[in-house]
């Protein structure tokens, strides 16, 4: 990367400020929620491009791979769909300074095995727990690697799932939650030496009876396509039919996420003006992400109903909103199992992997700090990126782990690249409106000071598109235009800069 370029990438770029949105004589509340959560000051940026560093090479290649984090810090290599041999579950440790991978014991998979591995997630005596998908009921779907035996030992349920396990997560308790196809939540107290069956379809007809049917006319909430637990230890499934669930009593009683799902009046009867109704209406909502606030970010199709350009969506679980994440291509996430992980750092930056449609533009891992807008960063990786390695992201602590599904694994160090960053009060202040932007847009900037400014649109491939400069400036307010016509349709970077200051906006730019 050259010159201006490198900021784009800058894990903490998050400098967004259009809080006069909300002084609309009517906002959107589809939105509103969401922009009450942006913040409104300037970066510095230090001049180090952030990369992914290549890892560990050599594993076993396949459709898929899976990575997950033990608390000990081993990490865990698996492949959805791989070659013989079957079963294979590789280890490193997160703290080596190159991945060390060495293969664990095979998993005794049934004969009735489809695919491979589904899912890894370790308890908290650091034993990977797998599960699997086979079509002869009496045979197993999900093991334990006993710490002491080094063997695979089948995990007991008192409940049978149709296909097998389909995902899981690890809450800070301990508790193993794994969702299964078809249908229906296990829970493990133990260490994943037993499973309890939880009925949150029942859980949900019974409290909400207007949700079933579903608003795609399903009567169950169909298989468990993802599951995890917030900060909060509230833990979120997503469902093939019935959306996005949640639990804030460890499985005891299930609510949707839509906040609003049924009408005041007649519970039996859907509110189809609930702001929220997009959580409820995506199926097949593979992944499920949280903001450093614990705010929904998910992935299910169906959102086209809604004329939202992907599958991906944000949720302010507080004010009770949702909207459409932006800085995703259109049209690049076409169903909802393109994304399978979403995860954050502990500095709260974010990052999900879209597989995409084959041969689409924009492949790659996504990264965000707001979980409503999103930046392509691939920068480093020479692996694999297309459809192919769903589901490949794993985060512990500060490190953020990708599997490509050619036998590599990359690690990136959100520390490394965010530790010479301050966030400092701007001796400017700025509004742009409007945003979405048709013809024009008019940017008014209150200096404290006389200065020169400099007004940049930028493109995501990171090219000046539009270039102004305006020179003594007095103190107080300025209102500058900036006319759009002849820029092409998309997401740009604005940027005001008075040459030792720094104010970046997303603009959306959509010609009348």
């Amino acid at each position: 990367m050259e010159g201006n370029y490198d900021y784009f990438y800058t894990p903490i770029w998050h400098v967004i400020l259009i809080h006069n949105y909300m002084k609309t004589k009517h906002p959107n509340p589809l939105v509103l929620g969401a922009l009450l959560s942006l913040l409104s000051f300037t970066h510095f940026i230090n001049a180090q491009t952030p990369a992914w560093q290549l890892w560990a090479q050599g594993l076993q290649q396949g459709a898929y791979p899976h990575l997950s984090v033990a608390p000990n810090h081993d990490i865990f290599y698996s492949l959805i769909g791989a070659p013989p041999p079957m079963g294979i579950v590789s280890r490193a440790n997160t703290q080596q300074s190159f991945g060390n991978f060495v293969n664990l014991p095979p998993i005794p998979v049934p004969t009735t095995l489809q695919n491979n591995v589904m899912f890894v997630v370790a308890n908290n005596e650091n034993e990977p727990i797998a599960g699997v998908y086979r079509t002869n009921l009496t045979d197993h779907w999900v093991y334990r690697l006993d710490n002491n035996t080094q063997q695979w030992e089948p995990s007991n349920s008192d409940g049978i799932p149709t296909l097998g396990g389909h995902c899981a997560v690890r809450s800070k308790d301990g508790t193993i939650w794994v969702g299964v196809r078809w249908t229906n939540i296990y829970k493990s107290t133990d260490g994943g030496h037993n499973f309890t069956q939880i009925r949150e379809d029942s859980s949900i007809a019974a409290a909400y009876p207007c949700y079933f049917p579903t608003w795609l006319g399903s009567d169950i909430s169909g298989a468990i396509f993802s599951i995890n637990v917030d900060g909060n230890g509230r833990v979120y499934a997503g469902t093939e039919t019935a959306g996005i669930i949640y639990s804030d009593d460890q499985g005891l009683s299930w609510h949707p996420a839509d906040y609003h799902p049924c009408q005041d009046l007649n519970p039996f009867l859907k509110d189809s003006t609930s702001a929220m109704k997009p959580l409820g209406y995506g199926g097949n909502a593979a992944g499920i992400g949280f903001t450093k606030d614990n705010n929904l970010v998910w992935n299910g199709p169906n959102m086209w109903f809604f004329n939202w350009p992907n599958t991906l969506g944000y949720a302010d679980m507080t004010n009770h909103t949702t909207m459409p994440v932006n800085g995703i291509p259109p049209y690049l996430v076409t169903t909802g199992q393109q994304v399978t992980r979403i995860v954050t750092a502990s500095n709260g930056q974010m990052f999900l992997y879209s597989g995409g449609a084959a041969n689409a533009q924009g492949i790659g891992i996504y990264t965000s700090m707001d979980g409503i807008n999103w930046t392509l960063f691939n920068t480093g990786i020479t692996g694999a990126l297309d459809n192919q390695s769903q589901g490949s992201l794993a985060v512990d602590s500060n490190l953020v782990f990708f599997a490509s599904h050619d036998g590599k694994v990359w690690r990136y160090d959100v520390s490394e690249h965010s530790s010479g960053i301050q966030e400092l009060v701007s001796p400017f202040s700025v509004l742009v409106t409007p945003n979405p932007a048709h013809s024009s847009i008019s940017i008014t900037v209150n200096l404290h000071e006389a200065s020169n400014l400099t007004f940049s649109l930028y493109d995501f491939a990171g090219k000046e598109v539009y270039r102004q400069q305006t020179d003594n400036i007095s103190e107080g307010d300025h209102v500058e235009i900036i006319h759009l016509n002849g820029i092409p349709t998309g997401m740009y970077f604005l940027k005001i800069g008075n040459g030792e200051h720094l104010a970046v906006q997303k603009l959306l730019y959509l010609p009348e």
